[in-house]
């Protein structure tokens, strides 16, 4: 049988978004078997009893991180895939739960980032909070996230509870459901399998260690960058939200186009930006 080319993205619309529900999945319930080792009063200790002394710990930590590095990836392909779709200009309530969703797993790859209590992580949540000190309105939510008495408390209950929740939320929201097909949890598993035993995750960089650079997660590169070519902290953060406010306004606008390719200059300078070391 004959399938037209519309046929065929519609059919990777729908594998791209069972596949990012599968590993999904797969990153909830291996963030479980990691909780229950972790403690925001020894971050970075617990980290390591985790990783080295934890039978299969090591196992489960990278599980964690490598499917939940592929669900951003695939979860970006599916909102790339859905722009352009006609759906999206009359269904507005679910793209903006889909916006939403995106913006909270960045917000959850972040602060597990930031968790692992090693130096790159403390400079990274350092750099964050400086930004969101010195932007106004983002300065009243400081005290949200910072603890000025145990550093990471804050970070690992918006991690662990309070991010998920929202997460699973609005996924409900966007698409009526948040356990995946059978064959996509499947499918995400095995990803995440293979890519933990072919791609060593990032080694995690002692407190007392000296290192020259210290980098964040890779989406946070730009920022970084931005902050060393001399621009300000709100012109920073102006830039890191551009995309999520142009995703935002997409269904209200009469030629989405227009928004589409602000959003493929946006991607191809901050990708830029990223990668001058």
């Amino acid at each position: 049988m004959h399938h037209t080319p519309i046929k065929h993205i519609a059919t990777h619309r729908r594998i791209v978004a069972h596949l990012s529900l599968g590993l999904l999945a797969v990153s909830l319930l291996s963030g479980l078997m990691v909780v229950f080792v972790y403690h925001p009063s020894d971050a970075y200790g617990s980290v390591q009893r985790l990783t080295f002394l934890i039978p299969y710990g090591a196992f489960f930590r990278q599980l964690h991180y490598f499917s939940s590095e592929i669900f951003l990836v695939v979860l970006l392909g599916h909102v790339i895939l859905e722009l352009g779709r006609r759906a999206v200009a009359t269904a507005h309530a679910s793209w903006l739960y889909a916006v939403a969703g995106l913006v909270i797993v960045v917000l959850l790859m972040f602060s597990g980032f930031i968790l692992k209590g090693d130096q790159s992580g403390s400079a990274a949540a350092q750099v964050a909070l400086h930004l969101m000190g010195q932007t106004p309105l983002l300065d009243r939510l400081v005290p949200l996230v910072k603890d000025t008495e145990l550093f990471y408390s804050k970070f690992f209950v918006w991690h662990v509870i309070f991010l998920p929740l929202l997460l699973v939320g609005m996924t409900w929201k966007h698409i009526g459901k948040i356990l995946p097909r059978r064959e996509y949890w499947v499918v995400g598993l095995g990803i995440s399998v293979l890519l933990l035993l072919i791609v060593a995750m990032p080694e995690d960089i002692a407190p007392t260690a000296t290192v020259e650079h210290l980098r964040g997660p890779w989406f946070f590169w730009g920022a970084e960058n931005l902050l060393q070519l001399g621009l300000n902290s709100w012109q920073v953060t102006t830039i890191v939200v551009t995309p999520f406010g142009l995703l935002l306004l997409y269904p209200f606008v009469q030629k989405p186009l227009r928004v589409t390719a602000a959003l493929a200059l946006w991607l191809i300078g901050y990708t830029v930006v990223s990668l001058i070391v």
